[in-house]
């Protein structure tokens, strides 16, 4: 007999979302491909994040051609999902935009935008035939060589090539989200307003402290940061700062300037009270040797993991709070 299939709305939901993402995301970049040829990809003109994102669409194609060949449709449907949702457009899309800006760069860009944009849709057309056809068709419209073919479904599909391989430009920008990340964290943990800038001691050693230095300007146009400095590892803290870790490396950021440091530090001895109150619940939970006695193995373990998780929380805001005073 036949074997019943689950289906869910939430799942139909995640189809419907994502075919809006690619929808809207596909139009902004046909919309900013205005006076775009149908040349290559210059490779001598790539940006670190153009390089990027070209290394990221060659490992995608790899593995996508090799889910296809094991029939692992499924994992092609999420790769592809992750590859042009987070990467292309939260990230390249977003500073694609700031590069349209430089004329020196426009077309270029242009390129890298419409290259990928299309190799996404080619590797998405089998997983979403409709919606894919009709974007492409308006790539189609700007030019794509020689040999273009008249549908996306006879299109030739992309696969891995040594030429798109950048490992190290995939690094130095892994580096870059990382450190993007951290900082915006920062502000959202101390409401430090988005219009304002920020300054960054990064301490770093070797490899990555040369990596810092050449992603300086990713760093201040996208987490909107004044002034880079170094210093050592070991350097102790300024006092007033806040700290971030990304990799083996550590970000201070001065915080004097941008926030009320009373009121911060009231607000975390709030959090710290609320912390060791219900730590110190716990710890009369397992002191009581009835309770020790009679609860399951399992209610036990994760109390002993919820103290010291409470623990770990209660030293951070400490040291948070002491490094505001």
């Amino acid at each position: 007999g036949g074997q019943d299939i689950k289906i869910s709305d939430e799942r139909f939901e995640y189809g419907r979302n994502f075919a809006n993402k690619l929808w809207n995301a596909s139009r902004f970049v046909l919309m900013n491909l205005e006076g775009v040829d149908d040349k290559p990809i210059d490779k001598d003109k790539l940006t670190l994040v153009d390089k990027w994102i070209l290394n990221q669409l060659n490992e995608t194609a790899k593995l996508v051609n090799e889910n296809m060949s094991t029939f692992r449709i499924g994992e092609n449907a999420h790769a592809l999902y992750d590859f042009f949702r987070s990467e292309y457009c939260d990230w390249y899309v977003e500073i694609a935009k700031i590069q349209l800006q430089d004329p020196e760069l426009k077309l270029n860009t242009q390129r890298v935008l419409k290259y990928v944009l299309d190799m996404s849709l080619r590797m998405l057309h089998p997983i979403m035939p409709h919606i894919t056809e009709s974007v492409w068709q308006g790539v189609k419209s700007f030019g794509l060589g020689e040999d273009t073919p008249s549908a996306l479904i006879v299109a030739k599909f992309p696969t891995y090539s040594e030429e798109l391989a950048y490992p190290n430009e995939a690094e130095e920008m892994n580096l870059v989200f990382q450190t993007i990340t951290s900082l915006r964290n920062v502000r959202q943990s101390f409401n430090i307003s988005t219009s304002a800038t920020v300054d960054v001691e990064v301490r770093a050693e070797g490899r990555e402290k040369e990596i810092f230095k050449a992603i300086e300007s990713y760093i201040r146009r996208l987490a909107k940061v004044n002034n880079i400095s170094y210093a050592e590892m070991n350097a102790p803290v300024p006092p007033k700062s806040a700290t971030a870790v990304v990799s083996t490396s550590k970000l201070i950021v001065p915080l004097a300037d941008l926030i009320d440091l009373d009121a911060e530090v009231k607000r975390q001895e709030k959090k710290l009270e609320k912390l060791t109150n219900e730590k110190n619940s716990l710890l009369g939970r397992m002191k009581n040797e009835k309770f020790v006695a009679n609860a399951p193995k399992e209610l036990v373990d994760q109390t002993n993991a919820r103290i010291e998780e409470l623990t770990v929380q209660e030293n951070v805001i400490k040291d948070l709070i002491e490094s505001l005073k």
